[in-house]
């Protein structure tokens, strides 16, 4: 069932009216009944447990569309003619302040931002033991960090709303924070989070933020800082206790949800609820019918012959991650690792999104550990990886190589997972690999445009300046 309420956005622009929705298999219940701006109505714990539950269902329409912001502007992805109307400017990189896309995505970070703030100014009214409000806090700071760290990386310095928005006047006061602010409330946030969660949770409350998921976010947001230092310490740290590498076809696919190379996923539920994904059907090619799911597809997040090609004979992920389908001329490498065959009509997938795995930990220890001079100590971090794949070790490997080595093996473990344009970015690389990428590939939505620094942000939505003249726009747009 879906319930719909009326929230006041924490973008401090409008008012939003979003529908969120009940149960995910391994949480009890999902359903928002308390995501509601009335003071007075968190009076019990179940009050406080039934919005955050609501919190965490307000990611699966951002996580189900993540892909389009992380990865379809990069080297690694493009959509087809078919799909121009869905991700077109993100692959040609000519999104404007206009974007449908862009205010979609504003709008739902801080609706979940609002979720958090919310359950965090009623935790301390209704009775409960000290360890369930640590815990209710905890994760929502977590999810609170999470939003700002999307926002952070796609915008620059925004809004920094820290509580509960009680009228629309008081939306339109607030103005940009900077970057370096925002970063701060996210360490801040994950911080206090790491230090009340548990490691872990048993039955209906797997899926839910751990201290290990608080800390292995904050190892990369330092490394987005380009704080290498804190970032080897606390990843040395979730490197020893947090997971495992598991063979990359068991990380994947139906019924493989929260494995133990899990770190935080999106939870998601299939079966007609309003509670699932559209991954298998906006990934598979649009031509290829029903000969790979029982449903036409959209051809979005389709991987590039350059994404292809850099994979290395021999590495098992390969069959796993990408998926190839031959239409006349066109060659669609799709991504294979978010799709199972059995999704039918509806189209609703039950297959969770990975915010955070072992093996981004392993490879943002390794960078770091690079970053720091300890080359070697990073190639052994690298080579956990690699070995897990099927490929040989590197070993001997100067600083500047195994830069390299672990810039191009992010790119294909990751791949399609929304990572590769934000690592682009804060490797301070985005322009000249993206122009290598224009004078070598023709994407089948037509010309790249122009590549230049200033897409490392995108442009603060035009309503919200309309509505709020205390925000500025971003340089270029």
């Amino acid at each position: 069932m879906k319930i719909n309420k009326l929230i006041i956005s924490t973008s401090g622009i409008f008012l939003l009216s979003i529908a969120l929705s009940a149960c995910k298999k391994s949480f009890v219940d999902l359903t928002p009944q308390g995501i509601v701006p009335v003071s007075t109505y968190y009076k019990t714990e179940i009050d406080i447990k039934t919005a955050l539950n609501g919190t965490y269902s307000s990611l699966r329409p951002i996580y189900n569309e993540q892909y389009g912001f992380g990865e379809i502007p990069s080297d690694n992805a493009q959509t087809y003619g078919e799909s121009e109307v869905g991700y077109g400017e993100e692959e040609k990189l000519t999104w404007t302040a206009t974007s449908t896309n862009l205010q979609n995505a504003w709008g739902r970070f801080y609706a979940t931002i609002a979720f958090a703030n919310i359950v965090l100014g009623h935790v301390n009214t209704p009775p409960m033991t000290q360890a369930n409000r640590d815990g209710y806090t905890g994760q929502a700071k977590f999810l609170r960090a999470l939003m700002y760290f999307n926002l952070v990386r796609m915008f620059g310095g925004v809004p920094l709303i820290l509580t509960e928005i009680t009228s629309e006047e008081q939306a339109y006061t607030y103005n940009r924070a900077t970057a370096t602010a925002i970063y701060a409330q996210i360490e801040k946030d994950l911080t206090e989070a790491a230090a009340v969660l548990p490691a872990s949770y048993t039955g209906s409350d797997i899926g839910r933020a751990t201290s290990i998921a608080a800390n292995a976010l904050l190892g990369k947001v330092y490394l987005y800082e380009n704080k290498e230092t804190q970032a080897e310490a606390i990843l040395a740290t979730v490197a020893a206790t947090s997971g495992t590498l598991l063979p990359y076809d068991q990380v994947f696919g139906l019924g493989k949800d929260n494995n133990r190379e899990i770190i935080f996923s999106v939870q998601y539920l299939g079966g007609g609820f309003g509670e699932g994904n559209t991954f298998a059907s906006g990934f598979v090619p649009q031509t290829s019918g029903t000969t790979i799911i029982g449903v036409s597809g959209g051809s979005s997040n389709i991987g590039t012959p350059s994404l292809y090609n850099a994979f290395e004979a021999g590495d098992n992920r390969l069959n796993t991650a990408v998926g190839v389908f031959t239409s006349g001329s066109l060659v669609y490498y799709y991504a294979k690792k978010f799709i199972y065959p059995t999704v039918a009509a509806g189209a609703e997938g039950d297959n969770d999104w990975p915010v955070l795995r072992y093996a981004d930990v392993i490879l943002m220890y390794a960078e770091a550990l690079n970053e720091n001079g300890k080359t070697d100590e990073a190639l052994t971090q690298l080579n956990l990886v690699r070995n897990r794949s099927g490929l040989a070790s590197k070993n001997g490997l100067t600083q500047t190589d195994t830069r390299t080595a672990i810039r191009n093996e992010r790119r294909v473990e990751l791949c399609y997972e929304a990572e590769r344009w934000f690592d682009l970015i804060r490797w301070n690389i985005m322009v000249p690999v993206m122009q290598d990428y224009k004078a070598h590939y023709t994407p089948a939505n037509g010309v790249i445009g122009n590549v230049t620094a200033t897409l490392s942000l995108y442009p603060i939505p035009a309503r919200e300046i309309s509505l709020n003249p205390n925000l500025t726009q971003n340089p270029g747009y």
